[in-house]
């Protein structure tokens, strides 16, 4: 995106700044009596005008002031934000919240959503990566019942995951514990995609056919993987914050994020973009596609440790936030669980 010129970066930044504080349009006057760059009022609205033919700036009302629209967003959050790191009181609670959490992954993600949430009065989102990309480690059999089995599936990164499945057989938990040894020989080293694609092959190779242990545990193996990508959870936090600002005072504004925030499967999609992204993602009101949510924003920071995604992690709210102190805070709080996976994965590696 081109430069626009100093004067109408700086007017562009003070309707911005204002808008934010306030949630009022902005007019000439008020910014000729709050920057003191030697510009009158008509001068101002000069440029104001300049503005609104770029698709910066609109006017709500013919008498109001100006208020930004998704492109002077953009633009500002691109060319003019000189972000606020969070303070040392900030950073402390960031880093207390997920400590707390030790080593259990799903935990540290949501103490991560609530602190993000009660730091930023925004809703604060987090992700794990889907299943398919999470490194297997080991797959555990415990028999709970005559006929029912727990299926234990933890990945490299601390991910758990259960699954009741029915056992006709009535096998005993030695021969279940042999099962578990044989798919963790067979599927070591494998993210999810792999292992159930290796399960496949084995199923069709002649030995399976004839080692009835193999194929039993094959078949269990093949049970818990083929259903991995439905079991992905996302913690949402704070969503009585966003429905407090001002932009969502009309009741069937506020039922529609609340039903996509209960839905979750456009969110997912939405922060599954961010987990190829090297750095912080940002998208303005239209720009995330979710049309419940074009009155809002997103700010989203993926989680990697070595290489590997382990999920992401954002903010929600109005399209008026913060951006100044909020994309910061995200990135903040994104460090900080990445360390934390870091140790996790290095201690199993």
């Amino acid at each position: 995106m081109n430069s626009i010129g100093n004067r109408s970066e700086q007017i562009l930044a003070s309707i911005v700044s204002e808008y934010i504080a306030t949630g009022e349009p902005v007019g000439s006057r008020t910014l000729a009596k709050k920057m003191d760059i030697g510009l009158s009022a008509a001068s101002i609205r000069n440029i104001m005008s300049d503005l609104t033919d770029y698709g910066f700036i609109l006017q709500p009302h013919v008498s109001a002031g100006r208020i930004p629209t998704d492109l002077g967003y953009r633009f500002y959050v691109d060319k003019i934000l000189e972000p606020i790191g969070p303070n040392k009181n900030e950073v402390s609670a960031i880093e207390s919240w997920i400590a707390s959490a030790g080593m259990d992954i799903r935990y540290a993600l949501k103490q991560s959503s609530w602190v993000l949430a009660d730091l930023s009065k925004q809703a604060g989102v987090v992700t794990g990566s889907p299943a398919a990309q999470q490194t297997f480690k080991t797959i555990d059999f415990i028999k709970v019942a005559k006929d029912r089995i727990l299926v234990v599936l933890v990945s490299t990164t601390g991910f758990v995951q259960n699954k009741m499945i029915f056992d006709e057989d009535n096998l005993s938990q030695y021969t279940l514990e042999s099962l578990g040894r044989m798919l963790n020989d067979i599927l070591k080293d494998l993210d999810l995609k792999q292992a159930r694609e290796k399960i496949e092959k084995e199923l069709s190779h002649e030995k399976a056919r004839f080692n009835a242990l193999l194929k039993k545990a094959l078949s269990f193996g093949h049970i818990i993987l083929s259903e991995q990508s439905a079991s992905r959870e996302i913690f949402i936090e704070g969503s009585t914050n966003i429905v407090e600002d001002p932009e969502f005072s009309q009741i069937e504004k506020v039922k529609a994020i609340l039903a996509t925030f209960e839905h979750k499967i456009q969110l997912l999609k939405l922060l599954d973009k961010t987990l190829a992204a090297r750095g912080i993602q940002i998208f303005i009101g239209s720009e995330h596609g979710i049309n419940a949510m074009e009155s809002c924003s997103v700010i989203a920071y993926p989680i990697k440790a070595n290489r590997v995604s382990l999920g992401s992690i954002g903010i929600i709210g109005p399209k008026r936030m913060n951006y100044q102190k909020l994309i910061p805070l995200v990135r903040t709080t994104a460090d900080v669980l990445t360390r934390l996976f870091k140790k996790i994965v290095e201690k199993d590696s």
